[in-house]
């Protein structure tokens, strides 16, 4: 009798402390939301190619020191004899080639005149040994570098130097108001497809960029007092009597972007553990609220966010905002007090091209709705969420309905290339608006849009996903044969 009671006193207590364990467990499994912040993006750099960048940013000289190292991994299928790298800051370099000359555009990013811009390459090395380089467009937004035969699954180091020259320019590269914006500057890798890299002309219509995933690893050297908004966890490492030293670290990510300034006002947040930081010459902390209210509701609705931080700040921009991996671009006109309205949607539409671009990047030439109308769509579920059915059929009414009603000028539809259209406003009234429509429409004959997208995000993390791999997913989701419907709304004149 008495062994009796010592076994069951000490089950007693050995499940008391298992009830202990498993409330705790329960406790942190209901305060974690989902994956660690930028686990999916640690876990997704495993393999990826890595690129490293040493950068000197000398405004006096209006200028960008760049060294670079890329360590290449050939995953083509195919023998490689060069390599292709787009050089997209060289677009500048003319009014012909500029993306920002356009009519539309030119006294809103130029209003002192045309100022060019470019990036002189000085040199580069394969293994070691200086390699041959040649331009394949007219713009030299494409460089190929010559290179011994590299069979699939060999690997090799890739070394380039080059100085970027900062046009003074209110557009993804340039200088205004006070603000440097280095989007799309650095040279990165081509995609390779269809037996070739892609040489896509920078479009001034639309985002002309294809990139894959890799790893960024960036060394900054900036004057005292300058603030860095980039891609990536980007922390002060140092300061000396060379300046500030930045170090940047950005896990599969599509691409690294950057912007400085001495003026911006600095604002902070949290949301499931990602670090959002806004920088702005006024409204930092609206903006950084907004983030964060947008990461709660996309994370609901698409899953985790991919990465440990997510930057917003305030440049010169003729356009809503533009989005790079972790960063977010918008315009300063939609900074002031009474615009805080249209910066929050803004904000809204861009933070969603972190699940629709960062995390699921897709064909944003050749299928330019694949990107923009689905974070279009998320931006009006943000706003259903955060303002309820009203303020979500009023934004319906302003931004689906009217486009489709509409008289377009132009034989162009949501699944037109964008080097056909010929019109900033037609593009976004029919990629943006009718394209969305197509989505709504999914939404309203199956229910299950959302759930959809969820597994979108989940099934092509970190790689391109195509028309025909959304058509296919949708159709296994939905259970029905919505071909027509995409037929009828992306590829149909109205």
């Amino acid at each position: 009798m008495h062994v009796r009671c010592i076994i069951r006193k000490r089950w007693q207590k050995i499940g008391l402390a298992l009830c202990l364990l498993l409330l705790t467990l329960g406790c942190y499994l209901l305060a974690r939301p989902g994956k660690a912040a930028g686990e999916r993006a640690s876990l997704a750099a495993a393999g990826l190619d890595q690129y490293d960048y040493q950068l000197i940013f000398r405004p006096g000289e209006s200028a960008l020191a760049v060294s670079m190292t890329l360590d290449y991994t050939n995953r083509t299928g195919d023998t490689l004899d060069r390599l292709v790298l787009r050089t997209w800051a060289n677009a500048y370099g003319t009014e012909e080639t500029s993306p920002a000359a356009i009519d539309a555009l030119f006294d809103a990013c130029y209003p002192e005149g045309f100022s060019p811009g470019e990036l002189t390459l000085e040199g580069a090395w394969w293994q070691g040994q200086m390699a041959a380089t040649s331009y394949l467009d007219e713009a030299k937004t494409a460089v190929a570098v010559s290179i011994e035969p590299l069979a699939p699954g060999q690997s090799g180091q890739l070394t380039l130097r080059c100085q970027i020259t900062v046009p003074a320019c209110a557009h993804r590269l340039g200088y205004s108001q006070g603000i440097w914006q280095f989007g799309n500057a650095l040279p990165i890798l081509s995609v390779y497809e269809n037996g070739g890299w892609r040489t896509d002309a920078y479009s001034p219509i639309g985002d002309p960029f294809v990139s894959n995933c890799a790893n960024y690893a960036v060394s900054l050297t900036v004057p005292a007092g300058y603030l860095c908004a980039s891609t990536g966890k980007c922390e002060l490492a140092s300061r000396d009597q060379d300046g500030w030293h930045y170090s940047v670290t950005a896990p599969a990510a599509r691409d690294f972007a950057f912007a400085l300034s001495k003026d911006w006002q600095k604002a902070e947040a949290k949301q499931n553990g990602v670090q959002i930081t806004a920088y702005a010459l006024e409204n930092a902390h609206s903006a950084a609220k907004y983030a964060a209210k947008a990461l709660k509701v996309y994370g609901k609705l698409y899953g985790d966010y991919p990465y440990e931080t997510l930057t917003v700040c305030a440049i010169d921009f003729p356009f809503g905002g533009m989005e790079y991996p972790g960063l977010v671009f918008a315009g300063l006109p939609y900074w002031a007090a009474e615009q805080k309205d249209t910066l929050e949607l803004v904000l809204a539409h861009e933070v969603a091209h972190q699940w629709f671009y960062a995390l699921v990047g897709s064909d944003q030439v050749n299928e330019p709705w694949q990107d923009e109308a689905l974070s279009e769509y998320a931006m009006l579920r943000y706003a259903r969420q955060a303002y309820g059915q009203a303020a979500y059929e009023n934004l319906v009414i302003t931004r689906i309905r009217a486009p489709m009603q509409e008289r377009i000028p132009q034989p162009v539809t949501p699944a037109t290339p964008i080097t056909d259209f010929g019109s900033l406003d037609v593009y976004s009234s029919v990629v943006y608006g009718r394209g969305a429509a197509f989505l709504l429409a999914v939404d309203e004959m199956t229910g299950k849009l959302d759930a959809f997208l969820h597994k979108y995000c989940d099934t092509y993390a970190f790689s391109l996903a195509s028309r025909q791999d959304f058509s296919r997913l949708l159709r296994e989701v939905t259970g029905e044969d919505l071909e027509p419907l995409m037929l009828d709304y992306l590829d149909t004149l109205m």
